[in-house]
C-alpha cells in the first residue's frame, strides 16, 4: 500500500511540474508562434518576426495577406496545415513575397489582441484566409476551407493553396 501511495504522489508531482513547465514556456514565448496587430479591420498586420515579406510596416499596405490562424494547442495535423501552406507561399510566390505583393502571417487567435479575427472571419477551426488589401483596408477575403480535406495529400494541399492565391492575384490585375 505504501508503494501505491508513493507512486501516486510521484505522479501528482510529475503532472504538476509538467503543467508549471508548460505555463512558464507559454508565457515566455508570448503564447505561441504568430501574432497580428489589433484593430477593427481584419487583415491589418504589423510586421512580426515570423512574417514573410517586407519588414517595413509602411511598405506593402496593399496586396494579399495569406493568414494561417491557429490556437495555443496545436496537434501534429494543425502544424502540418501551417507548414504546407507556408511552404506553398515560400516556394511558389517568392517574387511576390520579396516585393510585398504577398505577405504570410501565422496568427495565434488565443492571444487577446488577435481574438477579433475569430469573429471577423467566422473562424471555427484552424484556417487559411486570403485577405486582399487596398489603400490599407481589406477589400476582399476568402477562407480556403478545404485544407482539412486535403491535409493528407501534401501535393493536392499545396496546389489548392496556390490556386487560391493565383485566383486572388488575378483579380488584382487590370
Amino acid at each position: 500500500m505504501n508503494a501505491k501511495k508513493t507512486l501516486g504522489v510521484f505522479l501528482l508531482v510529475f503532472v504538476a511540474g509538467s503543467l508549471a513547465y508548460m505555463a512558464v514556456r507559454e508565457s515566455s514565448t508570448g503564447g505561441a508562434k504568430g501574432g497580428a496587430a489589433a484593430g477593427d479591420q481584419p487583415g491589418l498586420v504589423a510586421a512580426r518576426k515570423n512574417a514573410i515579406g517586407p519588414e517595413d510596416p509602411g511598405r506593402g499596405s496593399d496586396g494579399l495577406v495569406v493568414y494561417y490562424f491557429h490556437g495555443r494547442m496545436r496537434c501534429p495535423t494543425c502544424r502540418k496545415l501551417e507548414s504546407f501552406a507556408e511552404e506553398a507561399v515560400r516556394t511558389f510566390f517568392a517574387d511576390e513575397l520579396s516585393t510585398g505583393r504577398i505577405r504570410w502571417q501565422a496568427v495565434n487567435v488565443d492571444v487577446p489582441d488577435n481574438e477579433h479575427f475569430v469573429k471577423d472571419y467566422r473562424l471555427t477551426t484552424k484556417s487559411v484566409i486570403l485577405s486582399r488589401m487596398s489603400d490599407g483596408r481589406q477589400a476582399a477575403w476568402k477562407n480556403l476551407d478545404r485544407i482539412w480535406d486535403l491535409v493528407g495529400d501534401k501535393d493536392k494541399y499545396i496546389q489548392y493553396i496556390c490556386d487560391g492565391i493565383r485566383e486572388f492575384l488575378a483579380q488584382d490585375s487590370p
